[in-house]
């Protein structure tokens, strides 16, 4: 929550909005930052508009362009070029960015280098006027105002384009309204198409690690446009048409809240995940996601594991993965069956996806669909796949994707491809597990030339028997 007694700088186009906020309200203030560009005092036109921003009537005339006139004031507002004539001003080049650091350094004058107030900088625009202040700055500080209690904390220095300045400050300050300007909404859309693609052809492309990333930005942007967390209209609807794969993760980010009874779906500790709306896992009873997360909350996981689950006879296993803040969400849910063939769990067995090889792992007597299944596999770029299933305790099959990973990374050695092996040892460095830490070692000793490579060590599950000698110790 910002400091009552904060104090926050908004640059807009050259000018310096001072916010204080302290017991008494929120004070607005400021001028522009090169003296010599404007001939008036701009903080007393500043303070009038951040103190109108809330009389819907001056809102109004302003948008409008009208005179906006009442007892104690009388202003009319004139749009920039009109204000000026035919002649106009542009700011030197070699000014564009010069008041932020105008700023700076005077803050730092004045508080020494301790002084680390939160700034936000608008990314100039070209033309200035002689006189006043135009309408478009005119227009932005009085979005600031409008909704200064509504925004998120700004943090260090922000350099906004002007995309991120109408996600920031121009949607209206009543919580119920949604932000539908078409550029935001073009920008949400190709997110959600991003985020759409890791479920397409029965999520070929899903990984809990892969798709984390693009979930959070997806949701991050929707809850700014207030499309998020709540009952969505039919008027909203319908604006959204022209954004099919937004429209597609408004409805489902709605069911999901419906499911939930209210509850946030934007990342929250011990959630269901919007990813679970695209899986549309079989639902036996209408309260089947309540159970799952009612299991899942039981489970009480510190990290991102798949977890056995039981209904009606039935055998399950929910997905879990990584989310904001370093939370676990609840992803999706699986239906175990043991098939007759374990071929029929893959629609190709040498690019099996993530989630087919949950179901796989996760039967007991289950065989490999293909001899030297482990060696036919391509399994560059998913070694934090191998990682993730070989560390989970409650697959059967772990220790094979283990042995897996270690005779993946001896085979890149084999084949001469150190600037692939090197990538492929990232993902083992920050897992927990002490056995996949120990390979990360030997391979990086490996390609330091401090370890000789024994091919015993490395397949037919020599990396496991020499970690638990190591271990024996």
């Amino acid at each position: 929550m910002r400091d009552k007694h904060g104090k926050t700088f908004v640059l807009i186009d050259g000018y310096t909005l001072a916010i204080a906020q302290s017991d008494s309200g929120v004070l607005f203030s400021g001028r522009h930052s090169r003296k010599a560009i404007t001939r008036y005092d701009d903080s007393l036109l500043i303070q009038f508009l951040a103190r109108h921003a809330h009389n819907d009537t001056f809102w109004q005339c302003f948008q409008a362009r009208e005179m906006y006139e009442n007892e104690d004031n009388r202003f009319f507002v004139r749009n920039c070029q009109q204000l000026i004539g035919e002649s106009s001003w542009k700011l030197p080049q070699v000014y564009q960015n010069w008041a932020i650091w105008e700023l700076i350094d005077r803050l730092f004058q004045i508080h020494g280098e301790s002084y680390n107030e939160p700034i936000c900088l608008w990314h100039p625009g070209s033309y200035y006027p002689m006189y006043g202040i135009p309408y478009d700055t005119a227009l932005k500080v009085i979005q600031v105002a409008r909704n200064w209690r509504n925004l998120q904390e700004i943090e260090g220095i922000e350099l906004l384009n002007e995309t991120q300045w109408n996600l920031r400050f121009v949607s209206a300050a009543s919580p119920t309204h949604s932000l539908l300007i078409p550029q935001i909404l073009s920008e949400i859309e190709e997110t959600a198409s991003i985020y759409l693609l890791f479920f397409a052809e029965k999520a070929q492309l899903h990984t809990p690690n892969q798709v984390a990333a693009i979930r959070y930005e997806l949701l991050h942007q929707m809850a700014i446009a207030n499309l998020l967390n709540r009952k969505i209209s039919p008027e909203i609807l319908a604006r959204l048409v022209a954004y099919p794969n937004l429209q597609r993760c408004v409805i489902q980010a709605e069911k999901l809240w419906r499911y939930l009874d209210g509850a946030s779906v934007s990342q929250e500790k011990n959630s269901l995940c919007l990813d679970w709306m695209f899986f549309d896992p079989p639902l036996p009873q209408t309260d089947f996601h309540q159970l799952c997360l009612q299991h899942f909350q039981k489970a009480k996981l510190q990290y991102p594991y798949t977890i056995p689950f039981e209904a009606d006879g039935k055998q399950y296993r929910l997905v879990t993965g990584s989310v904001h803040h370093n939370a676990i969400g609840l992803l999706t849910v699986l239906e175990i069956t043991m098939p007759i063939n374990a071929n029929t769990l893959f629609i190709n067995v040498n690019e099996p996806t993530y989630l087919e090889l949950v179901i796989w792992a996760s039967q007991t007597s289950c065989l490999p669909p293909v001899e030297d299944w482990e060696m036919s596999v391509d399994w560059r770029g998913r070694e934090d796949e191998l990682v993730t299933l070989g560390t989970d305790p409650s697959l059967p099959k772990a220790e094979f994707f283990l042995n897996c990973l270690a005779s993946h990374l001896a085979r890149l050695w084999q084949n001469g491809e150190r600037t692939a092996l090197k990538k492929g040892l990232l993902p083992l460095q920050s897992y927990f597990p002490k056995e996949t830490y120990f390979l990360y070692c030997r391979g990086q000793m490996l390609l330091s030339g401090e370890l000789r490579f024994h091919y015993r060590e490395w397949f037919d599950g020599g990396f496991l028997r020499l970690f638990r000698a190591e271990q024996a110790k």
